[in-house]
C-alpha cells in the first residue's frame, strides 16, 4: 500500500511540473553551472525539473539499499529464531528420566565442587 501511495505522490508531483512547463513564460531563464558542464539560458522549469528527476533517482537508490540491507539482517533473524526453535523443540521432547539423571549429575558435580573446597580449607 505504501508503493502505491508512493507512485501516486511522484505522479502528482510529475503532473504538477509537466503543467508549470506548459504555461511557462520565455522571461523565466537561468543560467546553470555544473562542475563539468555550462548550460546558458536554460528555461527554469527544466532546471527544475530535472532537479527533482536526480533527487528521485538518489532516493529511490537509497531505499532500494536500504531495503536490501534489511532484507539480509531479516532473513539471518529468521534462520536464528528457526535454529532456536528446534532447539526448544528438542528440549521439551527430551524424556523427564532422562532430565532427571542430568539435573541429579549437575548436582552431584557442584556438591562434589564443593566438598573439595571443604576439605581444601581445612588443611
Amino acid at each position: 500500500m505504501w508503493a502505491l501511495r508512493a507512485i501516486l505522490i511522484v505522479f502528482v508531483i510529475v503532473c504538477v511540473v509537466a503543467f508549470a512547463y506548459h504555461n511557462s513564460s520565455p522571461a523565466e531563464i537561468v543560467n546553470v553551472d555544473l562542475i563539468f558542464a555550462k548550460y546558458i539560458e536554460v528555461p527554469l522549469v527544466i532546471v527544475v525539473f530535472w532537479s527533482f528527476l536526480s533527487g528521485l533517482l538518489v532516493s529511490l537508490l537509497i531505499f532500494i539499499l536500504v531495503y536490501l540491507r534489511q532484507s539480509v539482517q531479516i532473513h539471518g533473524l529468521h534462520k536464528n529464531v528457526r535454529a532456536l526453535e528446534s532447539e526448544v523443540t528438542a528440549l521439551r521432547n527430551r524424556p523427564i528420566e532422562e532430565s532427571a539423571e542430568l539435573l541429579k549429575g549437575e548436582d552431584e558435580k557442584a556438591s562434589g565442587v564443593s566438598s573439595t573446597l571443604v576439605e581444601s580449607q581445612d588443611q
